[in-house]
């Protein structure tokens, strides 16, 4: 659908202003937040940044009865560093660009961070919306995946974690019930002399990805003792490589080796044709943005590149 094009019901959409009705709840706390959600389960949609689902309902792709806004909730806007680091899903990429924490020591998701469009996108998107969109090119995804990231979420009082890599179920989907909330992201603490990078193309700055590619290695020696790389816009959902990565491990990293590898991967992803890109560019891309950041992992583990 494009501007002004009408939608589903028949009516003309403005994509600059939200033309549906809509209850609008704002919670000041996390209960408060699972009460509404117990209440109108897949009536409502929860509303975060905004910078994904605003658009959606601009474009009358979405038709919540509710919207249930957590920005007034300061419980799920923090980042801990407590045997690894934990952030609230309200955590900004702003705040993840602006720690010295992440930048120092999960490189690929201070990559991640500032790889988002524009200083106002990531003033407002938020970490927990960024996966709970579910979107393939989620810039978050590919560096928590190899950072083995995880998420909580809760329920009428119960919770459970999962990976992220296993949150994603495919394109816009994830396995949020509609009563379950997100409320952090946990990073656990890093193996010594580990590396990791991440790198996004797109065709303009301010786009989603065409391709984006994160890798965390640990080294030693000349060995690869461990390595996990994931990728993003190049399948159904954010995907982690496990054939590609185990070319790597415990093997002495050579040239030879990374081209390898980027040809495993190149393999292993399930690209689409789209208005953004061909899968076939998408397949050639991902084979040197595998080995590029493959290359500066290695080096920021304290291996020669």
């Amino acid at each position: 659908m494009t501007e002004n094009e009408p939608n589903r019901l028949g009516i003309m959409i403005n994509t600059h202003i939200l033309a549906q009705e809509f209850e609008y709840l704002e919670p000041k706390t996390i209960d408060e937040a699972a009460k509404y959600l117990a209440e109108y389960g897949k009536k409502a949609r929860v509303i975060a940044g905004g910078t994904d689902l605003l658009v959606k309902m601009k474009m009358g792709g979405v038709y919540p009865e509710a919207l249930i806004n957590l920005s007034r909730i300061p419980a799920l806007r923090y980042l801990i560093e407590e045997k690894g680091f934990r952030l609230g899903a309200l955590t900004t990429f702003r705040d993840l660009e602006k720690s010295r924490t992440i930048k120092g020591k999960y490189t690929a998701l201070f990559e991640a961070a500032r790889s988002v469009s524009s200083v106002q996108i990531k003033t407002m998107g938020t970490i927990g919306g960024n996966l709970c969109h579910g979107s393939p090119a989620a810039d978050s995804a590919p560096p928590l995946i190899v950072l083995r990231g995880k998420v909580k979420m809760i329920e009428d009082g119960r919770e459970r974690t999962l990976p992220v890599e296993e949150f994603f179920v495919g394109p816009g989907e994830t396995v949020l019930s509609p009563k379950e909330l997100l409320v952090e992201i946990q990073i656990p603490e890093l193996a010594d002399k580990m590396g990791s990078a991440f790198l996004k193309m797109g065709r303009v700055a301010a786009d989603l990805s065409k391709v984006s590619v994160a890798v965390a290695m640990v080294r030693e020696g000349d060995v690869c003792k461990e390595c996990r790389i994931a990728l993003g816009a190049v399948a159904k959902t954010p995907l982690r490589v496990l054939k590609g990565e185990e070319i790597l491990k415990g093997r002495k990293v050579t040239e030879a080796l990374i081209e390898k590898t980027g040809e495993q991967v190149s393999l292993e992803i399930q690209p689409i044709t789209d208005p953004r890109s061909t899968a076939w560019y998408r397949k050639e891309v991902a084979k040197v943005m595998t080995r590029d950041a493959i290359k500066l992992a290695w080096k920021r583990a304290g291996g020669k590149a």
